[in-house]
This record gives structure tokens, sequence and C-alpha cells, in this order.
């Protein structure tokens, strides 16, 4: 169990470097790609990668966000149940989002096969790159969520300890 919690902090470490390191390429790409317009020598591929590094950093983030439970919830209805009927309602939405993450894999991982021949305008990179985004983060989340099932299921919450 103390070589999962090393993975497990691992996994989060590098989600948060990756991250600072992508949206960090994106600003200064950004700024350069609006400089160098000014300057009548735009590049031609910066908004591509942008969005490239862009979609990469959200699928990342999201499950940094939600291993911190840090992502918007309603708790209008749950919070006036017990105890036992809240951690119940949250074990099943977190099997119900396991599924559903699993079929946006499954179906993100067929996109980003289907996209291989396809390549960005700018730049001779492939689509892939992009959509296996969302079967990634897919598999992150569900690591993260099958952690909080478990925490849930044997002795309440699960924290997360920071990444720094």
């Amino acid at each position: 169990m103390k070589t999962l919690g090393t993975i497990d902090r691992y996994i989060l470490k590098t989600e948060e470097i990756v991250s600072k390191i992508l949206l960090g390429s994106i600003i200064v790409l950004v700024f350069a790609a609006a400089a160098l317009r000014l300057l009548r020598m735009p590049l031609v591929w910066s908004v591509d990668l942008a969005q490239l590094l862009f979609v990469w950093v959200c699928f990342i983030g999201a499950d940094f966000a939600m291993g911190k439970d840090k992502h918007i919830g309603v708790d209008l209805l749950t919070n006036h149940l017990s105890q036992k009927m809240q951690k119940s309602t949250k074990f099943i939405s977190y099997l119900l989002a396991i599924a559903f993450l699993c079929l946006i894999a499954v179906y993100g991982t067929r996109l980003a096969i289907i996209n291989v021949k396809d390549q960005f305008s700018g730049m001779e990179l492939s689509h892939s790159w992009a959509t296996a985004s969302a079967p990634v983060g897919c598999v992150l989340m569900i690591r993260t969520l099958v952690k909080k099932s478990i925490g849930l299921a044997f002795g309440g919450a699960v924290t997360v300890k920071e990444a720094s």
C-alpha cells in the first residue's frame, strides 16, 4: 500500500508540473504570436499548437482538480440527507462518473486512432495528439475516482496530500 501512495504522489506531482509547463508554454506562445503578428511575421502554426496544449491542460487539470475536490458540486439536496445517505449518494455518483469516463476513454481512443492521418493545418502534427488527451485525462480521473470510492467504502473520505 505504501508503494501505491508513492506512485499516487508521483502522478500528482507530475500532473502539477506538466500543467504548469503547458500553461506557461501557452502564455509564451500566444504572446510571441501576437508580437510577431504586429511585426508582420505571423506564426501560422501558433493557434493550432496553443489549442493542442490547452486541451491537454484542461484534461490534466480536471484530474488534478478532482483529486482536491475543486470541481463544482451541487449539494443543495444532499446536505439535507443523513451522513450515511450522503456517503452512499457520493459513492453512487463516483460509480456513475467512472462508467461515463470509461465510455469517453474508449470512444476517445477510437477517435485518436481515426485521427492519426489528419494533421493540423499549420503543423505536420497528427490530430491524434490532441484527441489522445481525452482518454488519457479520463484514465487519470478514473484512477482518482477509484481511489476516492475505495476511501469512502473503507473508512470515510480520501484525503489527498498536496503535490508540492
